[in-house]
């Protein structure tokens, strides 16, 4: 591209590349500059105050200066080559990125007054967007604790239930619970038995308050604890 195009689109592009290094030179050499003044304002004679301050200010003025140079003489090379890769790559516009017909809308797009009205649109859209992130974010951690709190639940209630099958299984229990199956039969005769011996000493309650047969009721009742005890016995192994 000729240097009247570059010149041109750099106008429309607003940037000016040697206006960037020539600022970025300008900065490196007031640095150096000052950076060298404060050492020799430091090596005066009246900084040193010593009796022979004037001679060492004089060679230390000499010295400062010539480490002054020699940094300068690299500096200045450095920044030669960094001022070419700049003009040459950082800056360089692409062939027909940016064509003489393209300068005036160009120009119209940035002072038109009413690209501000459309960021303000944008952001607010951009700001909604990120209002409704936020609350998706905010379910989307809620919904995660509860899950994680599910799954702790169920942890538990896997670990329980393994437990619980683990005793299920064992002999033991098989052993316990068929002892049980076997007497229930037999729990349920010495029921029926104690039902009967129940109802045989209400009779006999009935008979002594109309004809007071002492005697008899001394031996109607002869139901028992101990007619439960094999039922009892079982159930405490159980």
């Amino acid at each position: 591209m000729e240097e009247s195009d570059e010149t041109a689109a750099e106008a429309a592009l607003g940037m000016s590349a040697p206006f960037f290094v020539n600022s970025v030179l300008n900065a490196v050499d007031d640095v150096r500059y000052g950076a060298f003044e404060y050492c020799l304002q430091e090596g005066a004679p009246e900084a040193i105050g010593a009796a022979t301050a004037t001679q060492k200010a004089e060679e230390l003025e000499r010295g400062v200066i010539s480490i002054h140079n020699l940094v300068k003489d690299v500096l200045d090379k450095r920044m030669s080559n960094w001022e070419k890769y700049c003009l040459r790559h950082c800056f360089a516009i692409p062939e027909g990125f940016l064509t003489c017909e393209d300068d005036i809308p160009a120009k119209k797009s940035l002072n038109d007054g009413n690209s501000d009205s459309d960021l303000d649109a944008e952001l607010v859209s951009l700001r909604k967007k990120l209002e409704d992130a936020n609350i998706e974010s905010e379910e989307l951690q809620k919904e995660l604790s509860s899950l994680e709190r599910q799954a702790e639940c169920q942890r538990n209630l896997d670990s329980s239930m393994a437990e619980l099958l683990k005793v299920f299984e064992s002999k033991a229990f098989q052993d316990n619970f068929q002892d049980l199956v076997n007497v229930i039969p037999l729990f349920q005769r010495k029921l029926e038995g104690m039902k009967r011996k129940i109802v045989e000493n209400i009779d006999d309650q009935i008979d002594w308050n109309v004809n007071g047969h002492h005697k008899r009721l001394a031996s109607g009742f002869t139901a028992r604890t101990e007619d439960s005890q094999d039922v009892v016995n079982v159930l405490k192994k159980y």
